[in-house]
């Protein structure tokens, strides 16, 4: 049975665990949900959504993908979600999105990554960052053998508190992330490369006279930031934070 496995990441954490899940799948493809949020292909019986977890709910594109998503009533749906500190209740509110189309969740995962997020400081120490990836490998590793079982109304626990927090702030954080690039700025080691621009997966930044400019529909991915090569993208007092992707993907899985 082919499976086809919609992404989204900024930073590959998620296109990292949506790499090794096609691989453990057999017969599978990999589907950038970015390139395909205005008109989803023809879905297989079989689909998995690998995304990572914003304001403790799917990143606002991948929202606008599902609710577009071609598929039939009975396909078998997966998610695998990528966090941080805690997945809220991420995979209910997916859960709510897909039961308005007549679809349903049949299981899902979620695989905690190194934090990536300017505004909480961004991304840990390099050996910390080795630490988490090779946890998240085993973890994946579990999760690629249980869906080989098609499991049902399996999904990943999360505390009540997170539950609760998530119908509080997620809906706060899609109505204010757009505009949240108003915070982003290139200092004095930019070379004009047009990486930033390139690597948006929703083509927020506009090249002018050499240097980016946002153009106010942020996904809040932060691909730009952590993706540029001179280290110039800066959110807020960032200048001295690490940097991260991660590292199985490259640049060019962006492109």
């Amino acid at each position: 049975m082919k499976t086809v496995i919609y992404w989204f990441s900024g930073t590959g954490n998620s296109l990292a665990v949506a790499k090794e899940l096609a691989k453990q799948c057999g017969d599978a493809e990999l589907v950038s949900m970015a390139k395909v949020v205005r008109n989803p292909p023809p879905s297989a019986e079989r689909i998995g959504l690998v995304f990572p977890v914003y304001g403790w709910g799917p990143p606002s594109l991948v929202g606008r993908f599902v609710e577009k998503l071609n598929a039939k009533p009975d396909a078998y749906i997966f998610s695998v979600i990528t966090y941080a500190g805690s997945p809220g209740g991420t995979l209910l509110v997916l859960q709510g999105i897909l039961q308005k189309r007549g679809l349903d969740l049949a299981a899902g995962w979620g695989v905690k990554m190194p934090e990536n997020y300017p505004p909480f400081g961004g991304a840990p120490a390099p050996e910390k960052q080795q630490a988490i990836n090779s946890a998240a490998s085993e973890k994946i590793r579990q999760i690629t053998t249980e869906l080989q079982q098609s499991p049902h109304g399996q999904y990943e626990p999360s505390a009540a508190v997170w539950r609760m927090l998530s119908r509080i702030v997620y809906p706060l954080f899609c109505k204010n992330v757009p505009r949240a690039d108003r915070s982003f700025r290139a200092d004095e080691k930019c070379n004009g490369c047009g990486i930033c621009a390139k690597v948006c997966p929703v083509k927020d930044i506009e090249m002018i006279d050499g240097k980016p400019k946002w153009l106010g529909h942020c996904e809040q991915c932060y691909a730009c930031f952590h993706w540029c090569p001179q280290q110039a993208v800066q959110y807020g007092r960032s200048a001295k934070q690490h940097r991260y992707h991660h590292p199985v993907v490259e640049l060019s899985d962006f492109f």
